[in-house]
């Protein structure tokens, strides 16, 4: 008895740390090292679509600084005319959360007239939340060719160390893939 709620009770906790973003498998070209490259630099980021300005920069210069904290930490340094070439592409999406209405919890059928009941089942709205997607490509500079490319996606929190805290462990492990 003992040993089944010990089980539980790791499975719950193991499961409930579970993390809210899943990585995609990173793509190279065969002959890719980092070891090869010593500096690294941004391509200019631009935005289409439904963006805030103001967040937007903000969000950006986060997503950099987590790519430059991880590639600094490789041996790579930033540099004016890089060899190496980050590309950042994001994309945000916000969904909307429903549940089915029952008959049991959501009231009783409404009354018609003639003994006539009606009672149909909807889809309601219980929340609505932002799922993102950050893709980046690192770019040979000289010979302007995509040596590797990585990424993740996951539901974006609302607060904003909750979202530091996220692109960096997100980062982090998109780059773990990488072998210097």
């Amino acid at each position: 008895m003992k040993t089944s709620i010990l089980i539980i009770l790791l499975t719950s906790t193991l499961f409930g740390c579970a993390p809210s973003h899943k990585i995609l498998k990173p793509e190279k070209e065969e002959n890719f090292r980092l070891t090869d490259y010593s500096t690294f630099g941004f391509f200019d980021v631009e935005a289409k679509g439904d963006t805030s300005p103001v967040t937007f920069e903000k969000n950006i210069a986060i997503i950099k600084d987590a790519i430059s904290k991880n590639l600094e930490a490789k041996g790579l340094n930033q540099a004016q005319d890089p060899a190496l070439k980050v590309n950042i592409a994001i994309s945000v999406k916000e969904e909307i959360q429903t549940r089915q209405t029952n008959f049991q919890n959501d009231g009783r059928p409404l009354y018609m007239g003639q003994r006539r009941y009606s009672w149909k089942s909807k889809e309601v709205e219980t929340g609505r939340y932002k799922e993102g997607t950050l893709l980046i490509d690192l770019v040979d500079a000289s010979s302007n060719k995509m040596v590797w490319k990585g990424g993740g996606e996951g539901i974006l929190p609302g607060k904003e160390e909750n979202f530091v805290k996220g692109i960096n462990e997100v980062v982090t492990e998109i780059f773990k893939s990488i072998t210097p």
